[in-house]
């Protein structure tokens, strides 16, 4: 059984320092996957301590602006942690069912670009451990969820004008 991640190792994982490799704009362009409505692609990354990571960039054929691109922490012990997900407008409404089950002002939102987060509570209660979700309006497309991603998540890559992924 996964051992329960406190908040701040979470951001200290989300945050850790990940060099990408020179070619992953075309590693994590996502293609179809055989049998389902979305496209997808993963990455594997080493951060510069040891960690393995793998990012997961999906996308749906039939609507563009519905997809996820997901930060993944593989534990030494064989246990794998959802970290952070960038997703954008799924058709149906968020439910954050911790905040729900307490009766909390931020517990439901209609579809919009949102942020789910791993967060200690979630896991200590047994909910999913990123079911928590924020609406945010930093990001409008699956090009500029992956760059606000990359930049917020200790990913280091060269700069050049040609680095964006579509």
């Amino acid at each position: 059984m996964p051992r329960v991640l406190t908040d701040q190792e979470i951001e200290d994982l989300i945050q850790e320092p990940k060099p990408l490799p020179s070619n992953w704009q075309t590693r994590l362009r996502p293609r179809p996957k055989t049998r389902y409505q979305y496209d997808e692609r993963q990455l594997e990354i080493a951060s510069e301590a040891g960690r393995q990571f793998r990012v997961i960039a999906r996308r749906n054929r039939q609507n563009q602006l519905d997809f996820s691109i997901i930060l993944l922490f593989d534990d030494a012990d064989g246990s794998e942690y959802r970290l952070i997900r960038y997703n954008g407008k799924h058709p149906s409404r968020h439910t954050n069912r911790w905040e729900k089950d307490r009766s909390l002002a931020n517990a439901q939102f209609e579809p919009d670009f949102h942020i789910h987060r791993a967060t200690e509570r979630y896991q200590r209660d047994g909910y999913e451990i990123d079911g928590y979700a924020e609406v945010v309006s930093s990001y409008g497309d699956f090009g500029s969820a992956m760059d606000r991603f990359l930049d917020g998540c200790g990913f280091q890559r060269d700069d050049s004008p040609q680095q964006r992924l579509l």
